[in-house]
């Protein structure tokens, strides 16, 4: 059974390929990571898997049923994207930003109950930013910003995560934060596709691996036997190789910081 899947997906934007019979399979509960660099088309691959974006050829398989088959609002409940950014033009507090999640589970006119106010000052606590609920969204930095989305994702009840470079914009200590929550949600039954331009990242989630390039799938796989200083050389045109930590986890070093003179 097919749980969520690109199958032979190409696009272009006017004339220019972007993706190139893409197929990958995302198993129910797994996480994925995609890799590969700028222009790559991951984002791009990400919008068709919420159908954002229609495909010139192949389809998005979800639970056993075209992708297209879905009413928009079907794929709301079942699918949350948290994307690099959102425009809110209005002076919405954080805490409405998330219940803004709460439409896709009741009528579009019904107001905010108890519950979904619960439910979403809840996600907001486990991203660690309840304490901004009142704040005015648009004064928030950039990764308050996007602890709030995910915050709103988690709002959503949605069993699968789109995240398009979900650490993107927060500083060190949230980002392993919310690697850990990342985790925690897949222990718990959610289905998470996310990009980074981290491989690090894809390590210490482990789970599987899809790296794109120029467009196709260069390689994919489980995450600890996928990625390897080839892979890593390849993809992003540099020279790293990968060394393991003293406390067992392997990370990419460049072999210019290897090679620098000594003081």
């Amino acid at each position: 059974m097919s749980f969520y899947s690109a199958k032979s997906i190409s696009f272009s934007y006017s004339n220019k390929p972007i993706l190139n019979n893409v197929t990958l399979d995302i198993k129910e509960g797994s996480i994925v990571s995609l890799l590969g660099p700028n222009g790559t088309g991951k984002s791009t691959l990400m919008k068709i898997f919420l159908g954002l974006l229609r495909p010139q050829s192949g389809q998005i398989i979800l639970k056993n049923t075209p992708l297209k088959a879905y009413s928009s609002k079907d794929v709301s409940r079942l699918v949350a994207y948290v994307s690099q950014s959102s425009m809110v033009t209005f002076a919405f507090t954080a805490l409405d930003v998330v219940l803004m999640a709460r439409v896709s589970t009741q009528s579009f006119f019904a107001g905010a109950n108890k519950r979904d106010i619960d439910i979403s000052i809840e996600s907001l606590e486990r991203l660690g930013v309840g304490h901004l609920a009142s704040r005015v969204y648009q004064t928030l930095s950039g990764g308050e910003k996007q602890l709030v989305l995910i915050a709103r994702a988690l709002a959503q009840e949605a069993k699968i995560l789109v995240m398009d470079e979900p650490v993107s914009g927060l500083d060190y200590g949230n980002q392993l934060k919310l690697l850990e929550i990342i985790i925690e949600l897949s222990s718990e039954g959610y289905t998470i596709l996310k990009s980074t331009h981290f491989p690090e990242h894809a390590l210490m989630l482990g789970g599987d691996v899809v790296a794109i390039k120029e467009g196709k799938v260069f390689a994919s796989g489980n995450s600890k036997n996928t990625i390897n200083e080839q892979l890593i050389n390849s993809l992003y045109k540099t020279d790293i190789c990968i060394k393991q930590t003293e406390c067992g986890f392997p990370v990419c070093i460049p072999r210019f910081y290897q090679n620098k003179p000594t003081a």
